[in-house]
Protein backbone atom coordinates (compact mmCIF):
# COMPACT_ATOMS: atom_id res chain seq x y z
CA UNK A 1 0.00 0.00 0.00
CA UNK A 2 1.64 3.47 -1.02
CA UNK A 3 1.90 6.07 1.30
CA UNK A 4 -0.77 8.22 -0.02
CA UNK A 5 -3.09 5.19 -0.20
CA UNK A 6 -2.27 4.20 3.24
CA UNK A 7 -2.86 7.94 4.22
CA UNK A 8 -6.30 7.88 3.13
CA UNK A 9 -6.75 4.79 5.16
CA UNK A 10 -5.83 5.91 8.42
CA UNK A 11 -7.80 9.17 7.87
CA UNK A 12 -11.02 6.67 6.79
CA UNK A 13 -10.27 4.51 9.86
CA UNK A 14 -10.01 7.88 12.35
CA UNK A 15 -13.45 9.06 10.69
CA UNK A 16 -15.71 6.10 11.25
CA UNK A 17 -13.96 5.56 15.11
CA UNK A 18 -14.70 9.17 16.17
CA UNK A 19 -18.22 8.80 14.51
CA UNK A 20 -19.12 5.61 16.25
CA UNK A 21 -18.22 7.44 19.28
CA UNK A 22 -19.96 10.33 18.95
CA UNK A 23 -23.06 9.52 17.46
CA UNK A 24 -24.73 7.33 19.91
CA UNK A 25 -23.71 10.04 22.43
CA UNK A 26 -24.94 12.79 20.82
CA UNK A 27 -28.32 10.65 19.51
CA UNK A 28 -28.70 9.05 23.63
CA UNK A 29 -28.62 13.37 24.90
CA UNK A 30 -31.02 14.64 22.39
CA UNK A 31 -33.13 11.32 23.25
CA UNK A 32 -33.48 11.55 26.99
CA UNK A 33 -32.02 14.29 28.62
CA UNK A 34 -33.82 17.30 30.17
CA UNK A 35 -34.38 20.05 27.91
CA UNK A 36 -32.02 22.39 30.73
CA UNK A 37 -29.51 19.72 30.09
CA UNK A 38 -30.04 19.24 26.65
CA UNK A 39 -29.28 22.92 26.23
CA UNK A 40 -25.96 22.94 28.27
CA UNK A 41 -24.78 20.21 26.30
CA UNK A 42 -24.87 22.55 22.87
CA UNK A 43 -24.17 25.85 25.20
CA UNK A 44 -20.86 23.91 25.67
CA UNK A 45 -20.27 22.59 21.76
CA UNK A 46 -21.01 26.34 21.02
CA UNK A 47 -18.09 27.33 23.95
CA UNK A 48 -15.60 25.18 21.63
CA UNK A 49 -16.75 26.16 18.46
CA UNK A 50 -16.72 29.97 19.50
CA UNK A 51 -12.98 29.14 20.76
CA UNK A 52 -12.10 27.61 17.12
CA UNK A 53 -13.17 31.01 15.39
CA UNK A 54 -11.24 32.88 17.26
CA UNK A 55 -8.36 31.56 17.31
CA UNK A 56 -8.66 31.61 13.32
CA UNK A 57 -8.97 35.25 13.93
CA UNK A 58 -6.37 35.53 15.95
CA UNK A 59 -3.80 33.22 13.13
CA UNK A 60 -5.14 35.60 10.48
CA UNK A 61 -3.65 38.82 13.08
CA UNK A 62 -7.26 40.36 13.58
CA UNK A 63 -6.91 40.02 17.04
CA UNK A 64 -9.32 38.32 19.45
CA UNK A 65 -11.20 38.26 22.95
CA UNK A 66 -9.55 36.24 25.71
CA UNK A 67 -10.87 32.86 26.76
CA UNK A 68 -13.35 33.97 29.41
CA UNK A 69 -15.56 35.31 26.06
CA UNK A 70 -16.10 31.43 25.70
CA UNK A 71 -18.64 31.65 28.83
CA UNK A 72 -20.88 34.70 27.48
CA UNK A 73 -20.68 33.06 23.85
CA UNK A 74 -22.14 29.72 25.60
CA UNK A 75 -24.81 30.89 27.92
CA UNK A 76 -26.26 32.98 25.19
CA UNK A 77 -26.73 29.36 23.24
CA UNK A 78 -28.00 27.76 26.41
CA UNK A 79 -30.32 31.01 26.67
CA UNK A 80 -32.57 29.78 24.13
CA UNK A 81 -34.49 27.01 26.51
CA UNK A 82 -35.94 30.44 28.31
CA UNK A 83 -37.28 31.94 25.16
CA UNK A 84 -36.67 34.97 23.15
CA UNK A 85 -36.58 37.65 26.02
CA UNK A 86 -33.55 35.66 27.64
CA UNK A 87 -32.02 34.98 24.38
CA UNK A 88 -31.64 39.29 23.25
CA UNK A 89 -30.66 40.15 27.23
CA UNK A 90 -28.13 37.80 27.30
CA UNK A 91 -26.88 38.46 23.62
CA UNK A 92 -26.88 42.61 24.82
CA UNK A 93 -25.04 41.22 27.91
CA UNK A 94 -22.08 39.48 25.98
CA UNK A 95 -21.37 42.53 24.04
CA UNK A 96 -21.72 45.06 26.92
CA UNK A 97 -19.46 42.73 28.48
CA UNK A 98 -16.96 42.51 25.91
CA UNK A 99 -16.62 45.93 24.90
CA UNK A 100 -16.41 47.17 28.82
CA UNK A 101 -13.51 44.80 29.24
CA UNK A 102 -12.01 45.50 26.01
CA UNK A 103 -11.99 49.19 27.63
CA UNK A 104 -9.40 47.90 30.42
CA UNK A 105 -7.12 45.08 28.76
CA UNK A 106 -6.99 45.11 24.70
CA UNK A 107 -4.18 47.27 22.72
CA UNK A 108 -5.16 50.37 20.71
CA UNK A 109 -4.39 48.07 17.65
CA UNK A 110 -6.36 44.78 18.21
CA UNK A 111 -9.91 46.55 20.31
CA UNK A 112 -11.61 46.78 16.62
CA UNK A 113 -10.70 43.49 15.29
CA UNK A 114 -11.39 41.71 19.14
CA UNK A 115 -14.64 43.21 19.55
CA UNK A 116 -15.63 42.18 15.96
CA UNK A 117 -14.71 38.67 16.32
CA UNK A 118 -16.59 38.32 19.46
CA UNK A 119 -19.83 39.50 18.28
CA UNK A 120 -19.30 37.71 14.80
CA UNK A 121 -18.31 34.38 16.77
CA UNK A 122 -21.79 35.04 19.00
CA UNK A 123 -23.79 35.73 15.79
CA UNK A 124 -22.02 32.33 13.52
CA UNK A 125 -21.90 30.22 16.33
CA UNK A 126 -24.06 30.73 18.84
CA UNK A 127 -27.57 31.95 17.74
CA UNK A 128 -27.24 29.83 14.89
CA UNK A 129 -26.86 26.80 17.42
CA UNK A 130 -29.61 27.98 19.56
CA UNK A 131 -31.95 26.99 17.26
CA UNK A 132 -31.61 23.50 18.12
CA UNK A 133 -32.68 24.38 22.09
CA UNK A 134 -36.28 25.24 20.36
CA UNK A 135 -36.66 22.33 18.22
CA UNK A 136 -38.50 19.56 19.28
CA UNK A 137 -36.21 16.18 19.61
CA UNK A 138 -37.71 14.16 17.07
CA UNK A 139 -37.26 16.77 14.64
CA UNK A 140 -33.43 17.38 16.16
CA UNK A 141 -33.21 13.61 15.29
CA UNK A 142 -34.43 14.33 11.55
CA UNK A 143 -32.16 17.19 11.44
CA UNK A 144 -28.94 15.50 12.57
CA UNK A 145 -30.30 12.17 10.03
CA UNK A 146 -30.16 15.04 6.81
CA UNK A 147 -27.17 16.69 7.88
CA UNK A 148 -25.15 13.53 8.34
CA UNK A 149 -26.27 11.51 5.70
CA UNK A 150 -25.48 14.27 3.59
CA UNK A 151 -22.00 14.78 4.83
CA UNK A 152 -21.28 11.09 4.13
CA UNK A 153 -23.02 11.05 1.27
CA UNK A 154 -21.03 14.03 -0.42
CA UNK A 155 -17.47 12.95 1.07
CA UNK A 156 -17.33 9.25 -0.65
CA UNK A 157 -19.68 9.89 -3.75
CA UNK A 158 -17.05 12.41 -3.97
CA UNK A 159 -13.86 11.53 -3.34
CA UNK A 160 -14.73 7.99 -5.58
CA UNK A 161 -16.69 9.69 -8.87
CA UNK A 162 -16.10 13.44 -8.14
CA UNK A 163 -14.76 15.15 -11.48
CA UNK A 164 -16.22 18.54 -11.47
CA UNK A 165 -14.90 20.92 -9.06
CA UNK A 166 -17.67 22.84 -7.28
CA UNK A 167 -15.87 25.86 -5.85
CA UNK A 168 -12.15 24.97 -6.41
CA UNK A 169 -10.80 28.66 -4.77
CA UNK A 170 -13.01 27.60 -1.61
CA UNK A 171 -12.42 23.95 -1.42
CA UNK A 172 -10.28 22.07 -3.69
CA UNK A 173 -11.90 18.42 -2.55
CA UNK A 174 -15.53 19.05 -3.19
CA UNK A 175 -17.29 18.20 -6.23
CA UNK A 176 -20.23 18.86 -7.78
CA UNK A 177 -21.25 14.97 -8.02
CA UNK A 178 -20.59 14.92 -4.34
CA UNK A 179 -22.89 18.00 -3.71
CA UNK A 180 -25.35 16.46 -6.17
CA UNK A 181 -24.79 12.79 -4.10
CA UNK A 182 -25.26 15.06 -0.71
CA UNK A 183 -28.62 16.45 -1.60
CA UNK A 184 -29.94 12.82 -2.50
CA UNK A 185 -28.76 11.49 0.50
CA UNK A 186 -30.48 14.16 2.85
CA UNK A 187 -33.40 14.08 0.84
CA UNK A 188 -33.74 10.30 1.64
CA UNK A 189 -32.66 10.51 5.19
CA UNK A 190 -35.13 13.59 5.58
CA UNK A 191 -38.17 11.47 3.44
CA UNK A 192 -37.18 8.12 6.07
CA UNK A 193 -37.33 10.70 8.92
CA UNK A 194 -40.18 12.74 8.98
CA UNK A 195 -42.14 10.26 7.46
CA UNK A 196 -41.44 7.62 9.76
CA UNK A 197 -40.77 10.36 13.54
CA UNK A 198 -43.07 12.89 12.35
CA UNK A 199 -45.71 11.00 10.21
CA UNK A 200 -45.47 14.05 7.72
CA UNK A 201 -46.34 14.08 3.92
CA UNK A 202 -43.60 12.87 1.63
CA UNK A 203 -43.24 15.67 -0.51
CA UNK A 204 -43.35 18.14 2.25
CA UNK A 205 -40.55 16.74 4.01
CA UNK A 206 -38.63 16.23 0.92
CA UNK A 207 -38.87 19.79 -0.04
CA UNK A 208 -37.80 20.78 3.57
CA UNK A 209 -34.56 18.62 3.59
CA UNK A 210 -34.05 19.64 0.05
CA UNK A 211 -33.60 23.27 1.80
CA UNK A 212 -32.08 22.40 4.80
CA UNK A 213 -29.40 20.31 3.57
CA UNK A 214 -28.70 23.03 1.02
CA UNK A 215 -28.14 25.66 3.31
CA UNK A 216 -25.94 23.04 5.08
CA UNK A 217 -23.36 22.54 2.19
CA UNK A 218 -23.68 26.60 2.04
CA UNK A 219 -22.21 26.52 5.87
CA UNK A 220 -19.91 24.05 4.62
CA UNK A 221 -18.20 26.64 1.84
CA UNK A 222 -18.58 29.10 4.29
CA UNK A 223 -16.49 27.51 7.16
CA UNK A 224 -14.18 26.83 4.24
CA UNK A 225 -13.96 30.25 3.63
CA UNK A 226 -12.59 31.63 6.72
CA UNK A 227 -10.37 28.70 7.29
CA UNK A 228 -8.80 29.72 3.97
CA UNK A 229 -8.52 33.05 5.30
CA UNK A 230 -6.47 31.90 8.28
CA UNK A 231 -4.67 30.03 6.45
CA UNK A 232 -4.93 26.52 8.03
CA UNK A 233 -6.53 23.24 6.49
CA UNK A 234 -8.75 22.39 10.04
CA UNK A 235 -10.26 24.50 12.83
CA UNK A 236 -8.39 22.42 15.17
CA UNK A 237 -7.23 19.02 15.65
CA UNK A 238 -10.33 17.80 18.89
CA UNK A 239 -11.95 15.37 16.70
CA UNK A 240 -9.85 12.65 14.98
CA UNK A 241 -10.53 12.51 11.14
CA UNK A 242 -12.92 15.36 11.22
CA UNK A 243 -10.88 18.28 12.44
CA UNK A 244 -12.32 20.62 14.61
CA UNK A 245 -16.26 21.61 16.02
CA UNK A 246 -16.40 24.13 13.43
CA UNK A 247 -15.30 21.22 10.57
CA UNK A 248 -18.14 18.83 12.03
CA UNK A 249 -20.34 21.35 12.57
CA UNK A 250 -20.17 24.22 9.88
CA UNK A 251 -23.36 22.60 7.50
CA UNK A 252 -25.39 22.95 10.66
CA UNK A 253 -24.80 26.40 11.55
CA UNK A 254 -27.04 27.16 8.03
CA UNK A 255 -28.84 24.18 8.17
CA UNK A 256 -30.17 24.53 12.12
CA UNK A 257 -31.89 27.95 11.56
CA UNK A 258 -33.13 26.63 8.07
CA UNK A 259 -34.85 23.78 9.64
CA UNK A 260 -36.61 25.52 12.10
CA UNK A 261 -38.33 28.27 9.77
CA UNK A 262 -39.43 25.97 7.23
CA UNK A 263 -41.41 23.38 9.74
CA UNK A 264 -42.58 26.88 11.23
CA UNK A 265 -43.38 28.81 8.44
Amino acid sequence: MSNGLFDIYILDMQRVLTAAVAIPVVVLITIFSADWIFALAVGLTCAFAVEEFLTLADKKGIGRPGRWFDVPAALVAVSFVAGADWVLSMLVLAAVGLMTVTIFSEPLATALGSVGMGLGAIAYCSITLGFLVMLPRDLILVLFGIIWVGDTAAYYVGRALGRHLLAPKVSPNKTVEGAVAGLIGSMVAGIIGGVWFLGEPWLSVAGISLLTAMAGQMGDLAESVLKRSAGVKDSSSILPGHGGILDRLDSLFFAAPVFYWLFNA
